[in-house]
């Protein structure tokens, strides 16, 4: 009988230093394992600055196209995707015509801006349809910006001359791309 009782306390004994072994080697894998890095946070109107860089104009028949660059004044990264909504206001904040149309020129993907950096979209205004469709052109003074999908905007300063009447677009944006806009 003693002995029958020594097997039973070996046997358990075994079981139980086999499921402990068990346990923290399940646990040290777990723990060895590494850790993908969480991505940054979507870029907010907060989070960034906008502006036109009109230095670098570039067009043709009647449109033209300006950078619109995006710089991250936060501390940290943040991420973007897609198109920012971008319209025409005058010096009072009030929208003159319609918000920009897309132009699918640009696959979308996730842009991460490191604090600091600058992402980039292009920004075309049609020049020819402003000035000879009866559009009823007044002085925009800023563009409104807001970054995509996101409820508030950023203001920047851009002065021309914007289409009042509703359904004449004249502003076209493309999706938002990494990096400044370097002049090619």
């Amino acid at each position: 009988m003693i002995t029958r009782v020594r097997r039973t306390v070996a046997a358990l004994t075994g079981v139980l230093a086999l499921g402990i072994g068990s346990a923290v080697w399940a646990t040290s894998a777990a723990s060895a394992a590494p850790t993908a890095a969480a991505p940054p946070p979507v870029c907010t109107a907060g989070n960034l600055s906008v502006w036109v860089d009109v230095s670098q104009l570039s067009g043709a028949a009647g449109t033209f196209a300006f950078p619109l660059e995006l710089t991250n004044i936060s501390g940290h990264a943040c991420r973007t995707f897609g198109f920012p909504g971008v319209s025409a206001t005058n010096a009072s904040l009030g929208q003159l015509g319609d918000a920009a149309g897309r132009s699918n020129l640009f696959p979308a993907r996730v842009v991460t801006i490191p604090a600091g950096g600058t992402a980039h979209a292009n920004l075309f205004y049609g020049s020819a349809e402003v000035n000879t469709s009866g559009c009823k052109p007044k002085a925009a003074s800023f563009i409104k910006v807001f970054p995509p999908d996101s409820r508030r905007s950023k203001l920047g300063f851009f002065s021309f001359q914007a289409c009042t009447l509703k359904h004449h677009p004249y502003l076209r944006v493309t999706v938002v791309r990494p990096g400044p806009h370097l002049d090619a």
